[in-house]
């Protein structure tokens, strides 16, 4: 028997639930496993890839029996959603092959499945562990995370390739679609010098950024070349990496474009959303004419019309008018917005060159994006 108070719950099974697919062909990847002492309960779920552990703590330290079943995890947090926030479920087992829910006058009987049965990802021999702040970890995902593909085809581009080049002082975390390119970089942390290069998969990346949404803080860091662990307290992920041999996206960042032009990132963000209202699916181009003190936004569709607005820029170098993809231009954009008053740069070669994209020489991230005919 376990007690357990609905709100803390519903806390760990939303921690694990992230991780569970809404169809599974194999039954028991549609269950959490809850393994309890007297004083606290691990839960646990996963769908091969990647494993959540929460441990949460229990009522009545000291008069809980322990406990090891599997339930269906959606079934679970249905009832603990339902049942009222402040109460306390108390949890037991109803013969060999179920369990009994309670919580005030409400009653449950829910059934089980061994939890032998349960893969568990085996953890590595890691090649490096570190502790890195909670904090840096959301810049570097936040920073990159919207250039990874969901190509599937390409499989070694689905997530983010977490890597400390040669001997370099900094680590580095890079995503790419074959259109544009998102590099992020900080010191790197005592312990993470000889980390292999892994490329962490797009699901890890997601549920990995919801719990630090959630609990923040130092994150104890293990990695070898097939697996990931991040141990935040009192939840731990764990996941294979993307099998795969990530490309040398250093080769398309630019290097010898002369065309420099500034901006107000907010003040260009507004203006290429306005203008794309008249963009539609078969036209996603936006024309972007750079002269000495100004940017012209020009967009145009045959079935929609026209539109074009004005920017100003601080430019050096020849004018030139070049199209991107308005949606990757935006999302570049949103990343180098800051406070009032921040500025940013492009880089620009010719109309068919790759251009760079940061607030300044100094700025830990930097974008690429490929170019369109306009």
């Amino acid at each position: 028997m376990m007690k357990v108070s609905v709100k803390t719950l519903r806390e760990g099974l939303k921690a694990v639930k992230a991780v569970v697919e809404a169809r599974n062909t194999i039954p028991i990847l549609a269950n959490v496993v809850i393994r309890s002492t007297p004083g606290q309960a691990v839960l646990i779920a996963t769908d091969l890839d990647v494993m959540v552990e929460k441990t949460i703590d229990l009522e009545e330290p000291g008069s809980n029996r322990a406990m090891d079943f599997s339930v269906q995890a959606a079934t679970l947090q249905s009832i603990a959603a339902k049942l009222p926030s402040e109460g306390v479920a108390t949890i037991e087992a109803d013969g060999n092959s179920g369990i009994a829910i309670k919580c005030g006058r409400a009653r449950f009987k829910l059934p089980t499945l061994p939890t032998d049965d349960f893969p568990m990802l085996v953890r590595a021999d890691w090649d490096a562990q570190w502790e890195q702040d909670g904090a840096s970890l959301v810049a570097m995902i936040e920073a990159v995370r919207f250039a990874i593909s969901t190509e599937e085809t390409r499989y070694y581009l689905n997530g983010i390739y977490w890597h400390v080049p040669g001997e370099s002082a900094c680590q580095f975390a890079a995503a790419t679609d074959g259109h544009q390119l998102a590099r992020f970089h900080h010191d790197v942390p005592d312990g993470a010098e000889g980390m292999p290069g892994i490329i962490v998969s797009r699901k890890t990346v997601k549920v990995l950024a919801d719990l630090l949404e959630e609990e923040g803080g130092t994150v104890d860091v293990a990695v070898a070349a097939s697996r990931c662990r991040f141990d935040l307290g009192s939840t731990v992920l764990t996941a294979k990496t993307v099998d795969g041999t990530f490309p040398d996206y250093t080769r398309v960042i630019p290097a010898a474009n002369q065309i420099d032009a500034w901006f107000d990132p907010a003040v260009l963000a507004e203006a290429v959303d306005r203008v794309l209202v008249i963009q539609s699916d078969k036209t996603r181009v936006i024309a972007m004419d750079f002269t000495r003190d100004k940017v012209t936004l020009r967009v145009t569709c045959p079935e929609k019309g026209m539109a074009s607005e004005e920017v100003p820029i601080e430019l050096t170098g020849a004018d030139i008018t070049i199209g991107f993809n308005g949606r990757y231009l935006l999302d570049v954009l949103a990343r180098l917005k800051g406070g009032e008053g921040t500025r940013a740069r492009v880089l620009l070669g010719d109309s068919a060159a790759p251009s760079l994209w940061q607030q300044s020489d100094e700025a830990r991230a930097l974008y690429v994006l490929m170019p369109l005919r306009v």
